[in-house]
């Protein structure tokens, strides 16, 4: 794969960032996919797109410039194999060689939108690790106790127990599926203890009600071949169920026909069934099934060695069990993760891949979602008079039902600007739109604005959203806030168009509320005076620099709070006579 080589520095060693995304990044800004702390680099310095087999190099209106192969660049560039990028002080190397690696002490940065953990590893826990100790004490004294009166009877029934122990570790540790490993479990079970039927039970929660309580679902199953068809007919008593289930525990009863517990279930009683156990499947204290077992006659009575026998099968069976179930949720987290992965390459194509160049204006777009994928949208779009669309949207929520809706703007807005309709009918059939095909509770707030540069007048409909803010040459502030409701929420709706002059050296601002309600620490909100402040000072500079320090701003202010929303701001700037 493909990859950036970030080379040393006095106080780092070179790092590798594979170009494994659509879009990466880079810039001082903690926001970005690849952060250089250098001081000549702007926050938002340059990206490198993928674009079929090959990578472009873009600079995203950095202060000081991008340097490919020590040109400075002015266009995007396609990259070469070895070529060398320059952002500040910083030297960057692209390879496409696959076997390229850090020297000796370098540090390896691997890009990946699919956040997956490591598959996580099932343990035991001390006590349980004692459990088991005391368990095998306990056959060596049972064998011992049992057996010492005929010599070497209990040496050969210790060697019999160790023998067992060593085959289900070997057969239930063996990479099989989990419905043949408890079948070999199931043998297991009838080789270590003389049961005459058995039955391995799983903890499973119904598909069509994932909210009711798990039911016991017969995995596995075994009968002496006379008793095969009474196989259908094992009944378990609650209370022995509760103790297993509950409380964790092995039950054996060696007279089920004496016992309170079996008193109920005249069934067994008619059966003759005489003698049960049934032990936990279970890691540390999540119980995730059972193991039962019995004998209808008189002649095979269990003993207590055969209880210890049998939770020490179990025990072991509960680990593949758990690492089982483990591997399938991470088979689906990493479905997951991967299906995300493509909505957010999805999205990230929705995003104008560059802003369109339009004489005598500076434009620039960037958006950072809380997400994998998120609910902000943004657009430039040339008409075929002339005029520019800037668009910026902010569907409620976020996540996944965001991002769709957000597609659905874009798909809408680009449909509808190519016909000859005014920026209010646009608007109004776009809310039509997002009405008649979304649930009640979402909706958009959106700034539609169409600018026609041989003018220099902004005609736009802000439909809920923030006001942009146009921050005049002497600093003055207008809100553009004529509009009406946002998108979606009611039928019919009635929307008022304003109009604006951009006049030489005005700053247009759009940004969504990720940006004036970012939250600090202390919980307390970034806002619009904050935002108008950095604007008004910072206004003779370009916009990809007034983006710089808004940015800058935002992430002092944030610190080390978390994100909760989407970012998403879009800086139109007409340039002054000088520029």
């Amino acid at each position: 794969m493909p990859r950036l080589i970030v080379k040393a520095t006095p106080s780092h060693g070179d790092s590798v960032v594979e170009l494994s995304r659509l879009r990466t990044t880079i810039g001082r800004s903690a926001r970005n996919d690849l952060c250089v702390e250098d001081p000549f680099a702007s926050r938002l310095h340059a990206e490198v797109r993928s674009r079929g087999d090959s990578y472009w190099l873009s600079d995203l209106g950095s202060a000081n410039g991008t340097l490919l192969n020590g040109s400075r660049m002015t266009t995007p560039m396609q990259l070469q194999d070895r070529d060398v990028i320059r952002i500040g002080e910083t030297e960057i190397e692209y390879s496409e060689r696959a076997d390229t690696a850090p020297a000796k002490g370098r540090t390896s940065i691997l890009l990946s939108d699919s956040h997956d953990s490591q598959k996580p590893e099932a343990t035991i826990a001390a006590s349980s690790r004692n459990s088991a100790a005391n368990l095998l004490s306990s056959l060596e004294s049972s064998s011992r106790t049992h057996f010492t009166p005929i010599p070497g009877r209990a040496q050969m029934i210790e060697d019999d127990t160790m023998a067992v122990i060593s085959r289900v570790s070997l057969t239930l540790l063996s990479p099989l599926s989990l419905e043949d490993t408890l079948k070999q479990a199931m043998e297991c079970v009838f080789d270590a203890v003389p049961a005459d039927r058995g039955y391995i039970m799983l903890l499973e929660t119904r598909d069509d009600d994932p909210n009711a309580e798990p039911e016991l679902v017969c995995k596995a199953q075994k009968a002496r071949s006379d008793l095969e068809e009474s196989l259908s007919d094992v009944q378990i008593s609650r209370s022995i169920s509760d103790q297993v289930l509950r409380q964790g525990a092995s039950v054996l009863t060696s007279d089920a026909q004496q016992d309170p517990r079996f008193q109920e279930h005249r069934s067994i009683m008619l059966g003759g069934l005489r003698s049960v156990m049934a032990v936990p499947i279970a890691v540390e204290n999540r119980v995730s099934g059972l193991i039962y077992v019995d004998n209808p006659f008189h002649t095979n009575r269990f003993t207590e060695r055969d209880l210890q026998l049998l939770t020490l099968i179990a025990g072991v069976a509960a680990i593949r069990v758990e690492n089982m179930r483990l591997l399938e949720v991470q088979n689906e987290q990493r479905r997951l993760a991967n299906e995300l992965a493509v909505a957010s390459e999805i999205q990230l194509r929705l995003h104008p891949a560059t802003p369109p160049a339009i004489e005598g204006y500076d434009m620039i777009g960037v958006s950072f979602p809380c997400y994998e994928v998120g609910g902000d949208y943004y657009d430039f779009i040339e008409k075929r008079d002339g005029r520019c669309v800037i668009a910026l949207g902010d569907v409620s929520g976020k996540g996944t039902g965001a991002a769709l809706l957000m597609s659905s703007v874009h798909a809408a807005v680009r449909a509808h600007t190519t016909t000859r309709l005014s920026a209010c009918e646009v608007v109004t059939e776009i809310n039509q739109y997002i009405y008649d095909n979304t649930p009640a509770n979402r909706y958009v707030t959106m700034f539609y604005s169409e600018l026609d540069p041989r003018t220099h007048q902004l005609t736009y409909i802000n439909a809920g959203h923030n006001p942009p803010l146009l921050v005049r040459t002497t600093g003055e502030v207008t809100r553009l806030d004529i509009g009406g409701f946002p998108v979606g929420i009611t039928p019919f709706g009635e929307y008022r168009e304003g109009w604006a002059e951009l006049e030489s050296g005005d700053v247009l601002v759009i940004y969504s509320d990720g940006a004036s309600e970012s939250l600090n620490e202390a919980e307390e909100e970034f806002g619009e005076a904050r935002m108008i402040e950095i604007v008004q000072k910072h206004r003779h500079r370009t916009a990809a620099g007034i983006r710089d320090r808004i940015d800058e701003a935002l992430t002092k202010f944030v610190g080390n709070a978390e994100t909760v929303d989407d970012l998403t701001l879009v800086i139109v700037k007409r340039k002054s006579a000088e520029e």
